[in-house]
């Protein structure tokens, strides 16, 4: 039997769901793109709960030291911690992969 760990989405992070949606179908009028980057992103996320450790530490040191990884989902990075103790994994934020990350965490 596999130990699945749960996935906890902080408000912050759910809110960047909602901010890319809105972005993606409001000012580029791609609501299908925006269904589309969605599903993707919360299928990335689900695969997380068999597979926690699969992704990277982010490179920032500070960020590391706390034990934030990051998920590459197209454009985007989920920025995730892993409580082994809960078998918990937090989604942090959702953010768009050119964006200076490291003051938003």
């Amino acid at each position: 039997m596999v130990n699945n760990y749960t996935i906890k989405m902080t408000p912050k992070a759910a809110e960047d769901l909602d901010n890319i949606y809105q972005y993606i179908s409001e000012e580029l009028f791609a609501t299908a793109s925006a269904a589309n980057i969605l599903e993707r992103i919360e299928k990335g996320i689900m695969g997380l709960r068999e597979f926690p450790f699969s992704c990277n530490y982010v490179a920032d040191e500070y960020l590391r030291n706390k034990g934030y990884r990051k998920l590459i989902i197209d454009n985007y990075i989920v920025f995730y911690l892993v409580e082994e103790e809960n078998k918990q994994v937090i989604i942090m934020r959702v953010l768009y992969g050119k964006q200076k990350y490291e003051n938003l965490l």
